[in-house]
């Protein structure tokens, strides 16, 4: 759907999500609709003179807002109008609340599904792994970012420091490149290391996707799953391939002795080998 949620017209994945959406883009625009037209309002009352001034006041305000919610009006009507089939393969569900929304908190109803991931239930453990063109390439960024830094600016870096002194002492602002640089390449090596480690033996389950945020450059989620337990484990991430969304259910490997330690699938930048 052109500037909101995607969503099946099909099976009904998405669709509560997306109404959401378009209700409130509804209501947002209808508010500032009503602003604009208090606004012209107020200026044909103070200037009686000024025929038309109120009215291209209006439109500049309520035109863009309001064809909006038109716009939001009719795809909801058409989202109601689908047909969906209900799915059979749903085992249990699951109440969580959110928190963030304009009364205080809402409720959301996941539905677990058994056996959702038979293909990665049956490999043997360690798995076998690959890792993505993405993760290759980011890997060898990675490195090649490190040895330059440390044959050539690691030495400028250090010599610069020594010798910069002034009346409150060292310049300690020289030493941040080396913290960002070392640092950010130090938390994408261990973030490698530990994913490989829980796609290759960690434990699997079911995860559903709770949230999605879009950024110009990257994606992250929100997601949580369940343990045989009956617990619920939440948790966040980058998605590597930035196709997951609200909703979607998708592959789960945490760490048994560490739940809190987990990555799915698709937001890993390793991916398992199935024969």
């Amino acid at each position: 759907m052109h500037g909101y949620k995607f969503y099946c017209s099909r099976c009904g994945w998405n669709h509560e999500i997306v109404r959401g959406e378009l209700s409130s883009t509804v209501k947002v625009s209808l508010f500032l609709v009503a602003l604009g037209v208090i606004f012209a309002v107020a200026v044909r009352v103070r200037n009686p003179s000024e025929a038309w001034v109120w009215v291209e006041i209006l439109l500049a305000f309520s035109a863009l807002p309001l064809f909006y919610a038109l716009s939001a009006l009719y795809q909801g009507r058409n989202l109601r109008n689908l047909s969906f089939q209900p799915s059979t393969k749903q085992t249990g569900t699951l109440m969580i609340s959110e928190t963030g929304s304009s009364s205080g908190t809402a409720s959301k109803t996941i539905a677990f599904q058994e056996k959702e991931f038979p293909e990665l239930a049956v490999l043997p453990r360690p798995r076998k792994l690959k890792m993505t063109w993405k993760g290759r390439t980011y890997f060898s960024f990675a490195l090649l970012v490190v040895a330059l830094y440390t044959i050539y600016g690691l030495p400028a870096t250090l010599s610069e420091f020594s010798n910069s002194r002034s009346n409150r002492g060292r310049n300690w602002t020289l030493l941040a490149p080396l913290a960002v640089i070392y640092g950010y390449s130090f938390a994408f090596f261990r973030n490698r290391f530990r994913e490989r480690q829980l796609l290759a033996n960690g434990e699997l389950a079911s995860g559903y996707v709770i949230a999605q945020n879009n950024g110009r450059y990257s994606q992250s989620i929100q997601y949580c799953f369940k343990l045989a337990g009956g617990k619920l484990i939440t948790g966040q991430c980058n998605d590597a391939s930035r196709s997951l969304y609200e909703g979607m259910t998708v592959p789960v490997f945490y760490d048994p002795d560490n739940a809190k330690r987990s990555i799915p699938l698709d937001c890993s930048l390793t991916k398992i080998v199935i024969p």
